[in-house]
């Protein structure tokens, strides 16, 4: 006999386990939940209508799953029709049955017989695979029989179903003897669910039904009428006793008609919605034709002499930028003021105290002149101040310098610090 030495914890030790013992389910359960999903690829039914009115079914899902998963199962509508002879393969290698009703280990299944569905529920052990499963029962009594026709009316898909389905396909076989009626006379079939769906005879005595992108909470139905001869061997339970025919045809036609409908709404929704974009496309198109193409031009030279008008520097960045001011725009406004002698600038060194002693920085004085004589001026409309650029010289030499005549250009950076709001204010006016 092996013997193993373990340290006996200290009592502040168990404490640290006991807290995240109770701390680490919560941590982990929703990030574990939110790293779980799995996607519901395609699921074939492969169905046989049976001389007894039972149906024979075997169901492939083929599901992906993302993150660890140990159990997954699908449920079977059930209603007076029982669910049997259950059975569940993977590969070729069948699950054994657990006839319990605790989960059992991988490789098994349980089932759960409900009033309205049979729930087959299967153990496994799945981490971000792709897994292929083959559940098989029997319908008992899936075929009933009136007097004037024999119906199979079955949800292959319930609207229980959670999960989108990328592809569902149903095959089903009639009896023997099937191909030697007429198809959508002697033999009728339809399909309910969502409008994108399929249901034809694609051989002569088997139905198909298919639907591509099944919605969650999307039922996929079929329903089948066919002479009672095909089930001479049906019990007396699947015999009604009324005349259903009439009702069938009449009820199919009501909601054959309805379907239609919603398919026309759609498609009148789609042709809508194209229209709304196609128009939208065409005013965006007329816009541009009007409004977003360089303006034509007449001048044939290959470049201009002069401005093509007499704009200050901050009016054309205004016009250039679409109306945005940018920093540069104060800059050249104060060098063109400086051009014409409305200010003047010169380099100077300022000694700047720090903490540790002082250093000597560069910056620029600009001394505010007396507004110059028009005559000096090469072109008369230079003399002139626009609004702005007086503003400018008023707020630069009274509000930031202080009336005092000049300022350095480490003033004006102090003030727009100190009095941001203020000076923000100013920009934007």
């Amino acid at each position: 006999m092996k013997r193993s030495n373990r340290l006996r914890p200290d009592l502040k030790s168990c404490l640290l386990i006991l807290i995240l013992g109770m701390l680490l389910p919560l941590v982990f359960t929703d990030t574990a939940r939110a790293e779980r999903s799995f996607d519901l690829k395609q699921i074939v039914v492969e169905a046989k209508a049976l001389p007894d009115a039972s149906m024979q079914v075997t169901e492939r899902l083929t599901v992906d799953f993302s993150g660890q998963w140990n159990g997954f199962y699908i449920s079977i509508p059930r209603g007076d029709s029982p669910v049997t002879e259950v059975a569940v393969s993977e590969n070729g290698r069948p699950y054994e049955f657990n006839s319990g009703s605790q989960y059992g280990p991988p490789g098994t299944f349980l089932v759960k017989n409900e009033i309205n569905k049979t729930t087959i529920d299967l153990s496994i052990n799945a981490k971000d695979q792709v897994r292929t499963f083959d559940v098989s029962y029997r319908v008992v009594n899936a075929v009933k029989l009136h007097n004037d026709t024999a119906e199979l009316y079955r949800k292959f898909i319930g609207s229980d179903n959670a999960q989108k389905v990328r592809e569902v396909k149903v095959n089903l076989q009639l009896p023997a003897g099937a191909a030697n009626y007429e198809q959508g006379k002697d033999i009728r079939i339809w399909g309910h669910g969502p409008l994108n769906g399929e249901v034809n005879f694609s051989a002569p005595g088997v139905v198909t039904w298919q639907v591509k992108g099944l919605p969650a909470y999307t039922f996929v139905e079929g329903r089948v009428v066919m002479p009672a001869a095909l089930f001479p061997a049906a019990p007396a339970e699947a015999y009604t006793g009324k005349t259903a025919l009439p009702g069938i045809l009449a009820e199919e036609q009501k909601w054959a008609g309805e379907a239609n409908r919603k398919r026309l709404i759609a498609r009148a929704e789609v042709g809508g919605a194209a229209a709304v974009v196609m128009l939208a496309l065409g005013t965006v198109f007329l816009l541009w034709r009007k409004y977003g193409r360089p303006y034509a031009t007449r001048f044939d030279g290959p470049y201009y002499r002069e401005l093509p008008g007499q704009y200050s520097p901050a009016e054309l960045s205004a016009l250039w930028n679409f109306r945005k001011i940018k920093p540069h725009d104060l800059t050249a406004t104060i060098l063109d003021l400086a051009r014409r002698n409305f200010l003047s600038i010169e380099e100077e060194r300022q000694e700047i105290s720090k903490v540790f002693g002082s250093r000597e920085v560069k910056t620029y004085r600009l001394t505010f002149l007396p507004a110059p004589e028009p005559a000096s001026f090469r072109k008369p409309e230079e003399a002139l101040l626009r609004p702005h650029e007086q503003e400018l010289l008023d707020y630069l030499n009274h509000t930031v310098a202080g009336g005092r005549g000049f300022l350095y250009l480490t003033d004006l950076e102090s003030f727009a610090k100190k009095y941001g709001r203020a000076f923000y204010g100013f920009w934007q006016q």
